[in-house]
């Protein structure tokens, strides 16, 4: 194929799967790496919107399927398919803030951490996600569940606008009331959106005044009793709480306490983003007297808090250059049931980096499902799951069993998933759950209204001629 054309056309770069360097660009696109053995024809490097304009319309005429990869942090590595053009929007990295108005105007490329670094000097905060690299596009496209999400909500409840390059090559402004449609479907459509967003509009919130945190640890022997206590006291909390329960290796200090457990504890977080000091512990101190408080192994309580903090301790959870397998539910099950229920394999981890988790959104979670103005639907009360990752790559078989044992224990409990963090490679009927049965269909619809010929690889399109499709 020659793109010289198109080369011509455009800022940035493009490469052909021919040229001496493509292994070696296609190979730092993703953040897992556990790699797929999935290749496309050209991957466009653009250094403007137009650019997206000019490889989309070329892709188009040549009769290229796009994908867009809009920060490359899919665990399941959505961002490469099998054949097609690869649009990388790694150049698309900046952000404009008006405080006044509260809003601000980014580019895909622009991580979590960046996000809030930008907007804390002038008070203001976004429901970005917690692991500090993850990047806006996956993320808002997806969905989001990020910081502060019994508050704020999900995070594509506070996009206003975007600008979107079209199937038809056209870059456009979509939001409620123009190009309504779009909208919807930018609003969780995720790897469905039939489209590629350059720009967010997003809607500001002030920065909490008073950001508090408190921890706490448990054996693993009580994780019934932890985990039902868990369940019943997040209804009694603010909704400015953000409140999860872990399994995971002790830390250091506690290594030898946990021994019987195979070095690995229960530890729970609850962060309170609260305007008021003496609210903030007030919330808190809900957790304080628990009927399993005296079955606490250490405790840090009501410890004042900030983003950067956050971001770190979120960040050391999730380190970078790991193999990783991921998959995350909605469940409106005990957490005490489904921690019990998979304590035992748990304790057989074969990497001590692997973490599972869940953490508890019951007042909002009853306002999501049904709604019709986003295609984000799916949620309930709990939300989590396991982060199996390891290092080396002769782990590989060992720990992907490990996984899909634990995928199949947790099956009883879920209720649907979220779309941002599961596999619908290994599973494409997955990406259905990921959504109430109405929206579902009406993202079916608008897809084949907005993207007549397919264009946009979507959900399943390109993975290779081994995986299903999701019937539609």
């Amino acid at each position: 194929m020659d793109t010289s054309t198109l080369q011509r056309n455009i800022r940035g770069r493009v490469l052909n799967r021919s040229d001496a360097d493509f292994q070696l660009i296609q190979s730092g696109l993703l953040w897992n790496q556990l790699q797929p053995r999935r290749y496309p024809e050209v991957i466009v490097q653009v250094d403007h919107e137009q650019d997206v304009v000019q490889a989309v319309k070329f892709a188009a005429a040549n009769g290229l399927r796009v994908v867009a990869r809009g920060g490359g942090h899919s665990w399941c590595g959505l961002a490469v398919r099998q054949g097609g053009m690869l649009i990388d929007l790694q150049r698309l990295n900046g952000v404009t803030i008006d405080p006044s108005a509260r809003r601000a105007t980014i580019q895909p490329f622009i991580s979590n951490r960046e996000i809030i670094a930008n907007l804390e000097p002038h008070g203001l905060a976004f429901p970005t996600g917690h692991c500090p690299e993850v990047k806006a596009s996956g993320y808002l496209l997806s969905g989001g569940i990020g910081w502060n999400a019994g508050a704020w909500g999900a995070a594509c409840h506070n996009v206003e606008a975007i600008d979107v390059v079209t199937a038809q090559g056209e870059l456009v402004r979509a939001d409620a009331s123009s190009n309504a449609e779009l909208f919807w479907t930018a609003r969780g459509g995720g790897a469905g959106f039939p489209g590629i967003a350059v720009r967010y509009h997003l809607a500001l919130h002030p920065m909490p005044k008073a950001m508090y945190a408190s921890t706490y640890y448990f054996s693993l022997e009580h994780i019934k009793e932890v985990g039902d206590w868990v369940f019943e006291v997040a209804d009694q909390l603010p909704k400015w709480i953000e409140f999860t329960i872990f399994m995971l290796t002790a830390p250091p200090a506690l290594a030898s306490r946990c021994a019987a457990m195979s070095g690995k504890v229960c530890m729970i977080t609850a962060t309170a983003f609260a305007d008021d000091a003496e609210d903030a512990r007030e919330g808190l101190a809900l957790l304080e007297n628990g009927p399993v408080s005296d079955q606490c192994l250490t405790r840090s309580s009501n410890q004042p808090t900030n983003f950067t903090e956050q971001f770190n301790l979120s960040g050391n959870m999730w380190p970078p250059n790991l193999r990783a397998r991921v998959e995350t539910l909605w469940s409106s099950s005990s957490t005490g049931d489904i921690l019990l229920a998979t304590r035992d394999h748990f304790l057989k981890s074969p990497s001590p980096a692997t973490v599972m988790l869940f953490a508890l959104y019951p007042g909002w979670a009853s306002g999501v499902p049904g709604k019709l103005q986003s295609a984000f639907s799916m949620c309930a009360k709990v939300y989590g799951g396991p982060w199996t990752m390891w290092r080396r790559e002769n782990d590989d078989e060992i720990n992907n069993q490990w996984h899909a044992h634990n995928i199949s224990i947790l099956r009883p409990f879920t209720v649907g998933h979220y779309l941002g963090e599961t596999d619908i490679v290994e599973e494409p009927i997955r990406a259905r759950g990921a959504y109430s049965r109405a929206n579902w269909e009406r993202l079916q619809e608008l897809r084949h209204k907005l993207d007549p010929h397919g264009l946009f690889q979507g959900f399943d399109g390109g993975l290779g001629t081994d995986n299903q499709t999701v019937k539609e």
